[in-house]
């Protein structure tokens, strides 16, 4: 057998890999796609439901050095999404929603050390809760003091993006079990009625099996 025997089959071996390549990666982004697309209407519906339900959060916001925000209820949501082209064709990139949880009540907190300011400035940040402060200020101008003002209110804030290469779905999830930032990694093949259900679950603070598709070292809550 001569070099372009073995050249030719060498090449028909890279050119049957490329396929093969090809064909897999293309099946992975429909895939993703389809579950991307079965993600959003579903969630879509949720939130429409959940709108009229105005269900009550179950969880204790607490953020250090300030106090707790307990039975906050539905107050609004948003959802939407983005798309990106892939070669001649647009797919779904990100889902955004965020479901919003409030109540009556409101923390008010004066300090008049900059020490103690400081400790419940960086606590609110990290907390990642709105929240307006007013400034002391003596007849020179020198601030002597402050109040926090902290209403009651929570955003459940979800990023879906879809990592076509890989075949998943990265989630990521502002103060989904209490304050804090969860990230989990969701293979497209387990995308469906089940987990999306189970996922609704944890968004209302029912008992969900979700965790297990939790990125372990993930920011937990009080992290920045």
């Amino acid at each position: 057998m001569g070099l372009l025997d073995d050249l030719k089959k060498q090449a028909d071996l890279v050119k049957t890999q490329q396929i093969l390549q090809q064909n897999l990666q293309g099946d992975k982004l429909k895939l993703v796609e389809d579950k991307m697309k079965q993600t959003f209407q579903y969630v879509h519906e949720l939130l429409k439901q959940l709108a009229v339900v105005k269900p009550q959060s179950p969880h204790v916001y607490s953020i250090p050095n300030v106090g707790e925000f307990r039975n906050l209820g539905f107050a609004e949501s948003f959802i939407d999404y983005r798309r990106k082209r892939i070669g001649d064709k647009e797919y779904f990139d990100t889902i955004h929603f965020f479901i919003k949880w409030a109540g009556p009540d409101t923390i008010v907190i004066e300090k008049d050390m900059p020490p103690a300011m400081q400790r419940i400035r960086e606590s609110l940040w990290l907390s990642k809760v709105k929240f307006v402060e007013e400034e002391k200020k003596n007849a020179r101008g020198f601030v002597i003091g402050a109040k926090f003002v902290v209403p009651a209110s929570v955003l459940t804030d979800i990023v879906v993006k879809a990592d076509h290469e890989q075949g998943r779905l990265l989630f990521q999830a502002t103060h989904i079990f209490g304050l804090g930032v969860e990230q989990f990694v969701v293979p497209a093949g387990d995308i469906g009625e089940e987990m999306l259900e189970d996922f609704a679950k944890a968004l209302i603070g029912q008992p969900s099996q979700v965790k297990k598709y939790r990125v372990v070292g993930a920011q937990q809550p009080g992290a920045r």
